[in-house]
């Protein structure tokens, strides 16, 4: 399982090739890097319960963390000077000091022994592949995207490496994600490459690490937003699968969560086909349940064009429920495996931080998780090392 390290420093312009060599490197299934320029936005998130498993920055950065009290990790101050690494900071006991300007292996080097990362890795006949995992509906307003956010965050949170792909047609993500800061080129230019990679025939020339931003609140990478409409209705089928084996082939991520839009389009259609599991969300109404029921017909249906094992790979979320639910309304045929929490607070103003932060919904979030992730990646949740 790769490590979760914290990197603050003055310098923005500081961060941008260390990460581009990191996705492009070995150390990137080591190492799960969050950047910072800001004070503010270090200290922040600093203050959260998510526990890194090392902290390294400039003097600045460190001394104000270990003030607060809160340094129960590993950390290094990155000094300007030459000298030998690994060298105890005099004035701070327990951390270390790395050059800060050196060759980028050696400074990734340096990071992996502070925190003590094993660099064996699972033998090719038992590592997994990436797990897709497809989030569809049947019908809108099911809270499909806010299932979908969390289940990022809390499968980011317990350490795996996640990518959230957003395939709507119109991004409804934006409304809860702070946008990263940066020129970082978004979904469109990625499959504007993927296409002229085809039309050329030839293998893809597209960098994904060019394309990546992260979501810190969400503990996973994803992509900038297309803001353009016409770009994802121009998305085929084609241009999905591949994206998606872009995706799995990168190596990066345990798990890729697929948030798509209508079921009846092709990038959905492509999701229902390549995912290793899928979970259906719907409501506990009249509508949800009769669509659901005619869409899992249509699936079983001789030459439907439905792939033969998708009800085996799919579980079954009801979301909003609510202290009246008894499950009597729900037809033959959809079995209910999880239940998600009606949250009274989502129906207030300025809610879309809530939509991420109620302990109830994370709760259930995380069952759900583990049922769905367990068979594919099953040392996660027994406790056992990802790594031999």
């Amino acid at each position: 399982m790769a490590a979760r390290i914290v990197l603050a420093v003055r310098e923005s312009q500081y961060i941008e090739p260390l990460l581009q060599f990191l996705h492009h490197s070995e150390y990137g299934a080591m190492l799960r890097i969050t950047a910072f320029s800001r004070m503010d936005a270090f200290r922040e998130f600093m203050n959260t319960e998510e526990i890194p498993d090392a902290v390294v920055g400039d003097a600045p950065f460190i001394e104000a963390w270990l003030v607060e009290g809160k340094a129960t990790v590993p950390w290094a101050v990155l000094s300007e000077e030459a000298g030998a690494p690994g060298k105890n900071l005099s004035g701070a006991a327990g951390g270390e000091r790395i050059v800060k300007y050196q060759a980028l292996p050696a400074l990734l080097e340096s990071i992996v022994q502070l925190c003590e990362v094993k660099r064996s890795r699972i033998s090719a006949a038992s590592k997994q592949e990436t797990l897709l995992l497809g989030v569809v509906s049947c019908n809108g307003s099911s809270g499909k995207t806010t299932v979908a956010l969390n289940m990022a965050k809390q499968l980011g949170g317990i350490g795996l490496s996640v990518f959230y792909l957003n395939l709507e047609s119109v991004d409804s993500s934006g409304l809860f994600l702070r946008l990263p800061a940066g020129n970082v080129p978004g979904l469109e230019r990625l499959l504007y490459e993927l296409q002229a990679s085809r039309s050329k025939d030839a293998g893809s020339s597209a960098q994904l690490a060019r394309y990546i931003v992260r979501h810190d609140e969400l503990h996973c990478d994803g992509f900038r937003p297309v803001g353009n409409v016409k770009e994802m209705l121009q998305m085929s089928r084609q241009d999905t699968f591949a994206l998606l084996e872009m995706l799995v082939a990168e190596g990066c991520y345990d798990v890729v969560i697929v948030d798509t839009g209508s079921i009846e389009e092709e990038r959905a259609q492509a999701v229902l086909h390549r995912s290793g599991r899928l979970l259906w969300v719907l409501r506990d109404d009249e509508v949800s349940l009769h669509k659901t029921a005619h869409w899992l017909t249509h699936c079983r249906a001789p030459h439907s064009g439905m792939p033969e094992l998708l009800l085996e790979k799919s579980r079954f979320a009801v979301n909003f429920v609510t202290e009246a639910f008894d499950g009597r309304n729900r037809p033959a045929g959809i079995p209910i495996d999880a239940l998600l929490p009606y949250v009274p607070s989502w129906t207030l103003r300025h809610r879309e931080e809530l939509y991420l932060n109620s302990p109830p919904f994370q709760r259930d979030i995380l069952q759900l998780c583990k049922e769905m992730v367990e068979p594919a990646l099953p040392q996660v949740f027994t406790g056992q090392p990802a790594y031999e």
